[in-house]
């Protein structure tokens, strides 16, 4: 026996054609759509970079990115922005950059090693918070305090990385992985006004340059969970 579907409404049973049937079961598809990766609506969304052959901010602040020298290719997801030895991509100074909590998060696929010794940049606000690529492929992220670990970055290879501050607490994770946190930070500053170098240190014009590519590089005024940060880098069940 077939059952015509029924909706309520009000308490009382109500019958639906087929049709109606149909268009209840698409209107919920819609309600249940993946949530943009560069969400405007997403009031804890600071800045957003898809780089979808730019390097506009799909936030609700529109820091977009004023670039030299920068190239696009197939990415992580769409295109990712290349950087060579003379790209830049600097971000002017905003209020919005100024927050109590922070996740950074990005895709990196470095094409070089920093020299001995040295670092290149993945994002960096001078005097707020900053994460690097450090040589033998270890990552370091700034903010208020400082963590470093040897995550073992490979060349020429898609890694996610993220780093989170929940003061006190800072955490590196790196496909997903969270590595041991530390809990000693403060506040953290609201007096830098350099903006953004993306894939450099900062100010602008400081080196420490990224050799290679970068992809869906964002920051959040919130400290996401162990459990979202391995979703983004699809290396838990997103349930």
């Amino acid at each position: 026996m077939l059952l015509a579907g029924c909706g309520f409404e009000h308490g009382a049973a109500v019958r639906l054609a087929d049709g109606d049937v149909a268009d209840s079961i698409a209107d919920a598809a819609i309600d249940a759509r993946v949530v943009p990766y560069c969400d405007p609506d997403d009031t804890s969304l600071v800045a957003c970079y898809e780089f979808e052959g730019d390097a506009n901010d799909g936030s609700s602040n529109m820091l977009d990115a004023q670039t030299a020298n920068v190239t696009y290719a197939t990415g992580r997801s769409g295109t990712a922005m290349v950087f060579g030895a003379t790209s830049s991509a600097e971000v002017p100074d905003s209020p919005a950059l100024d927050v109590a909590a922070l996740t950074i998060e990005a895709w990196i696929k470095p094409s070089q090693a920093p020299a001995s010794g040295l670092r290149m940049g993945i994002i960096d606000m001078e005097g707020r918070a900053g994460f690097f690529l450090q040589d033998s492929g270890q990552i370091r992220c700034i903010a208020s305090t400082s963590l470093q670990v040897t995550a073992n970055i490979a060349l020429d290879t898609w890694t996610h990385v993220a780093c989170t501050y929940d003061p006190p607490t800072l955490t590196i994770y790196v496909d997903g992985m969270a590595f041991p946190s530390v809990g000693n930070g403060g506040p953290l500053a609201t007096t830098s006004t350099t903006g953004i170098s993306i894939a450099a240190d900062n100010p602008a014009g400081s080196g420490s340059r990224l050799i290679g590519m970068i992809d869906q590089l964002r920051l959040m005024s919130r400290a996401r969970t162990a459990n979202e940060i391995c979703v983004d880098a699809g290396t838990c069940d997103p349930r």
